[in-house]
């Protein structure tokens, strides 16, 4: 019988794992390495048997902290965004910003004020289908809101930025800040705006 096996009859939770690094015969990173030394020493004697690492199927030796994604470190610095809009918003974003003269960035923070000052329930209730009666609803994932498409506009944003732009998903109602500024672009920028299809 094997390691495992053995394991397995005498009704112990831990199987051996070969070290797959030393196999392949890689050098693993120093962080690595640092790692695994560290759960070495949090396991007994007895979970080290055969050589290998041990791993414990039944219970975890230490829980990972929640990860709050409520606000972003301001050292993050400049990240890229990309929006999605509908060809039509795109066309118009565009013009729009080649007689304005205004970048992708500050075009978009208009955008966003200004539906904020109309108010996220008006500009939401204008981007969405009226409802159709249906037995079991529809998801908000399912939603397609006037506006957001398959193109794609790349601008930066500072933490402060993307913070202030993820409250005011949550304040909206929308799924995403891609949607929340698409709708906010179709309702704002000048020509025929799109329909709830």
């Amino acid at each position: 019988m094997t390691d495992n096996a053995n394991a397995e009859a005498n009704g112990d939770d831990t199987y051996n794992v070969p070290n797959v690094a030393a196999l392949s015969g890689r050098r693993s990173s120093p962080r690595a390495t640092e790692r695994r030394a560290d759960q070495r020493q949090e396991m007994s004697d007895e979970d080290l048997v055969g050589g290998g690492a041990a791993v414990r199927v039944a219970q975890r030796s230490r829980v990972p902290e929640p990860i709050d994604e409520e606000l972003e470190e301001e050292a993050a610095g400049d990240k890229p965004v990309t929006i999605n809009v509908s060809p039509t918003v795109d066309r118009r974003l565009k013009a729009y910003r080649n007689k304005s003269g205004l970048t992708n960035l500050e075009i978009v923070w208009e955008a966003v004020e200004a539906a904020d000052s109309a108010g996220w329930d008006k500009v939401v209730e204008a981007a969405v289908p009226p409802a159709k009666p249906r037995r079991f609803g529809v998801r908000a994932s399912q939603t397609r809101y006037a506006g957001v498409g398959s193109n794609s506009v790349y601008t930066r944003m500072t933490p402060e930025e993307r913070n202030e732009l993820r409250r005011l998903v949550k304040l909206a109602g929308v799924p995403d800040r891609s949607k929340l500024i698409a709708i906010s672009l179709n309702w704002h920028l000048p020509g025929t705006a799109d329909k709830p299809a």
